[in-house]
């Protein structure tokens, strides 16, 4: 891509200005780890939220998007799209338990809620699981998606693309710290949906407009493709491959990520939030954000693609391709740097919460307990560098966007439902825990080795079925908490339900939360944010009856829950 002195200029100063507005708060980052972690836990709602819209896309989620609707159609994005259920579980029950449960990270609650010699080692061993492994594959498929990007538009090699690129990000990471993270994060995620805005505008209007855009695919690709399909064609009868996809995303995905329970990166912000009015807030802002408007600029650009580019095999490569062919002088300029913005947003997040889990929950707690906070921000520093080399080696083996992310859905699904079950089973214990990591491990590992062209809802399905009845079985086998922790974390979080009814006799003082308003909150708002989701892509493509009915529907669905969540 030819850039012109005006659109390295437009870079570039963004580049600057990420890196001074991040190094402005060098100073206060580095008063405390508690400043440099969690903001002093002082965080409005809006800003926590666009900060977790912000850090939740990167520069790899136009490029996947665009990978799904070119390989498929519109309704492959229920990959994504049904995380919906589980962002709104976090919105009506998780966001006042986090905030409760007051930790700095959720690997911390591992010594909160269980006993032993066991929850120990269980929460060291997580704070290494998840900042060498598990963030390392989250960095390094951002990276490569930024790599990709650079080398179709400035040629540049993966290498100087996964150095040049991050540099500036780790710089201000190291320095700023979480404040560094959040502030910039929200001139980011502005930045970022303006080229997204751009792209799409000008990709439909080169296809020949939206009136046209439905037309034009079916006469290049032929009527029976679905690309403009909401929902998994039927064609095939319901065991056809697309609706058992769909049945394996709605149905399993949600509830078994190992971020079912809220995960590291949105539990920062709850925690970091003023109060739990704010943590709840942020959350919900955040799903509408993230899902009803953030979802349709990349849709509506890998849907003109279509058009303009039918022949290309590289999905994941088309976008950056209309950045270079449709984007005039000065335009190209703001577009990469969206990219960039994007890219770094993500990337300074999981280098902050990767490194707050070795300090926090592994060093702090194993290694030196009673060091002073100018020690801790210097190793926090240190271990920044250490895993961005780690993450670089990583990105470097690393080819497919969409298949890492597969994979860390697949991997990872083997335990999401024993974080859901701590809170309301007072049953489980760090052994459920262990059992259920160990258990997604191995049947993860063992089927992607030797049965790699099993379709992705059979490894799902599998990796559920065999993980979940090895940490029940654990659960059942192995000695319980101790009544005292059990009966201290009740106190604190007050989690209430028929799973706690054995600690709650011993506490009779103390009334926990009603939990099935809590599902009332939690079915509510999932309507209301698939209703306008739906419904807003439904009209851009002139299905004008069905948007307004999901619309509508949403809406209704939305005054509910605002009634709810504001009188609570």
């Amino acid at each position: 891509m030819r850039l012109t002195s005006l659109d390295w200029t437009i870079v570039f100063s963004y580049m600057a200005f990420s890196l001074i507005l991040g190094l402005y708060f060098t100073r206060r980052a580095s008063s405390s780890t508690d400043e440099f972690f969690l903001s002093g836990r002082s965080l409005p709602w809006w800003l926590a939220g666009t900060s977790m819209v912000a850090t939740t896309f990167s520069s790899d989620t136009p490029l996947y998007v665009t990978g799904l609707v070119r390989s498929h159609g519109i309704y492959e994005n229920w990959q994504w799209w049904c995380f919906v259920i589980s962002g709104m579980l976090s919105v009506a029950v998780f966001a006042r338990l986090w905030k409760s449960a007051g930790v700095m990270t959720d690997v911390e609650l591992t010594e909160m809620r269980y006993s032993g010699r066991a929850a120990s080692i269980l929460r060291g061993f997580k704070a290494i699981y998840f900042s060498l492994f598990i963030h390392t594959i989250i960095k390094a498929q951002v990276i490569l998606a930024m790599a990709k990007i650079l080398d179709v538009s400035l040629g540049w090699s993966k290498w100087q693309a996964i150095f040049i690129s991050s540099g500036v990000t780790i710089v201000y990471s190291m320095m700023s710290g979480y404040w560094g993270v959040i502030v910039t994060d929200f001139f980011q995620f502005i930045i970022s949906m303006t080229g997204a805005v751009l792209i799409a505008y000008i990709a439909v209007e080169r296809s020949g407009g939206l009136d046209m855009l439905s037309a034009r695919i079916d006469s290049i690709h032929g009527s029976n493709q679905h690309y403009t399909d909401f929902f998994p064609p039927m064609d095939g009868g319901i065991f056809s491959l697309p609706v058992l996809m769909f049945i394996a995303y709605m149905g399993m995905s949600w509830w078994s990520k190992y971020s079912s329970d809220g995960g590291g990166v949105i539990v920062q912000r709850m925690v970091s939030s003023k109060d739990e009015r704010h943590a709840i807030g942020a959350t919900l802002y955040f799903n509408i954000a993230n899902y009803a408007l953030r979802s349709w600029p990349w849709i509506l650009a890998a849907v003109a693609s279509l058009v303009l580019y039918p022949s290309v095999r590289d999905h994941e490569s088309v976008y950056p391709m209309m950045v270079v062919d449709l984007l005039p002088q000065g335009f190209r300029g703001l577009v990469l740097a969206s990219f960039f913005a994007a890219f770094m947003s993500t990337l300074s997040t999981y280098l902050n919460l990767s490194s707050v889990y070795f300090i926090n929950d592994f060093y702090r707690r194993f290694v030196k307990r009673d060091e002073t906070e100018r020690h801790y921000i210097f190793i926090t520093r240190i271990s920044i560098l250490v895993l961005s080399l780690i993450t670089a080696v990583a990105t470097y083996y690393a080819t497919s966007i969409v298949e890492v992310f597969k994979f860390l859905i697949a991997f990872g699904s083997g335990t999401g439902l024993v974080y859901i079950a701590r809170w309301y089973w007072w049953r489980v214990n760090a052994w459920s825990e262990i059992s259920a990591m160990a258990a997604s491990t191995l049947i993860s590992s063992y089927i992607y080795v030797f049965h790699p062209a099993l379709p992705f809802y059979a490894k799902l399905f599998l990796i559920i079925l065999f993980s979940t009845l090895v940490w029940v079985a654990v659960t059942l086998l192995t000695k319980p908490v101790d009544e005292r922790v059990l009966m201290d974390f009740y106190r604190r979080v007050r989690i209430g339900g028929i799973g706690w009814r054995p600690v709650e006799r011993k506490i009779q003082d103390l009334q926990g939360r009603r939990l099935y308003l809590s599902v009332r909150d939690w079915l509510y708002g999932c309507a209301f944010i698939y209703g306008i989701t739906l419904g807003v892509g439904m009209l851009f493509f002139n299905r004008v009856t069905e948007g307004v009915m999901y619309i509508a529907a949403g809406l209704v669905s939305g005054v509910s829950v605002y009634r709810r969540l504001t009188r609570h």
